[in-house]
């Protein structure tokens, strides 16, 4: 009696610390975390739908092709619980390695026990959770009762989740391109700039604005407007580094924030994007359309700006150069007047 109170305790942990997490991540977390303590089992796995990612914590001694044979066998359920053809090649695997105790796995060890369950809410199956192991006959059928009401309070979490994110990526994220919003600009930008102005690490902003876009709006229509729109912000995404950010900023004009970024750095990236631009050739109305980009850069610390404010404002008389100048070209904000970037 005393084990099985003990277990419900430990059970009750769990489902409040899974209750309780605001990010998919730690919703995983915190079912590693606490399970263990729960089931005799060198790997846990969660495989979510809705971004066809596979979650590991496994013990740290288990070998490559146990982990192979756990990613297989949860995909091989999965299939069969949505009656879909689904392969292992489709998921995207993350695995985090734990010391578990005395759980030591052989660099032979093969999989031979797994107790595996639908993550099934609202009558829909948005994933699945196992517990997996390299002994035979590990699970007991309270096992499965308990892990059962992990499973429901996982799915009810993720759920949750998932609705969350949605109305988070309304809220940051244009819709017209998936780039992100003004509203998210403001607010990164912001943030970007306190840390650079309080540590000293530079900071860049590239503006870019499509030469001539009205011109594509009154002869094609503003339906293919969007999809020139949509395809230069495929291509600006394409053309920066990870931790850039890119947003659109009204209209036919975007800002990318380029953290931790020289004048060099920021100069190469605003360049290899309006080489980019410059020889992809556009679809329009069912003919091949040129399109080209102005851009102004502005930089931090070199430029001297005080706020984000004067970050925009420096970019902005770039670009103005840029456009004065000719339009297809690269402005960098040096004072009055800014220089042109060579085009090789």
């Amino acid at each position: 009696m005393r084990f099985i109170v003990r277990k419900l305790n430990i059970l009750r942990s769990a489902i409040n610390a899974i209750s309780t997490s605001f990010e998919f991540k730690e919703i995983v977390e915190a079912a590693g975390t606490n399970l263990p303590n729960l089931f005799d089992f060198v790997s846990f796995g969660v495989l979510w739908k809705d971004d066809w990612t596979i979650y590991l914590y496994e013990e740290a001694s288990c070998p490559p092709g146990f982990t192979q044979e756990v990613v297989s066998n949860m995909t091989r359920v999965f299939s069969l619980l949505v009656a879909e053809p689904i392969t292992k090649d489709q998921m995207t695997v993350h695995v985090e390695k734990r010391e578990m105790g005395t759980r030591l796995v052989s660099p032979q060890a093969t999989l031979k026990s797994y107790l595996t369950l639908p993550l099934a809410v609202e009558g829909e199956i948005i994933g699945c959770i196992s517990l997996n192991s390299h002994q035979a006959n590990a699970f007991e059928a309270q096992d499965l009762q308990f892990f059962s009401v992990i499973g429901y309070q996982m799915a009810s979490t993720l759920k949750h989740f998932q609705r969350f994110s949605s109305v988070k990526n309304m809220a940051i994220y244009d819709t017209l391109t998936s780039l992100y919003n003004r509203r998210y600009l403001e607010e990164r930008l912001g943030l970007e700039a306190q840390k650079s102005f309080r540590s000293g690490t530079p900071l860049a902003l590239i503006m870019v604005d499509i030469d001539h876009f009205k011109k594509v709006n009154d002869t094609f229509g503003h339906t293919e407007g969007d999809k020139v729109l949509r395809e230069i912000s495929y291509l600006l995404k394409t053309s920066v580094r990870k931790k850039d950010v890119v947003a659109r900023y009204g209209g036919e004009e975007f800002i990318l924030i380029l953290p931790e970024a020289t004048r060099e750095v920021s100069s190469i990236i605003a360049e290899r994007i309006r080489r980019a631009i410059e020889n992809t050739p556009f679809e329009v109305g069912n003919i091949r359309l040129k399109i080209t980009v102005s851009l102004g850069v502005s930089h931090f610390p070199d430029d001297r700006p005080s706020s984000k404010e004067d970050l925009v404002r420096m970019a902005d008389v770039a670009l103005y150069d840029a456009k004065r100048e000719g339009r297809n070209r690269v402005c960098v904000f040096q004072g009055a007047p800014s220089v042109e970037v060579a085009q090789g």
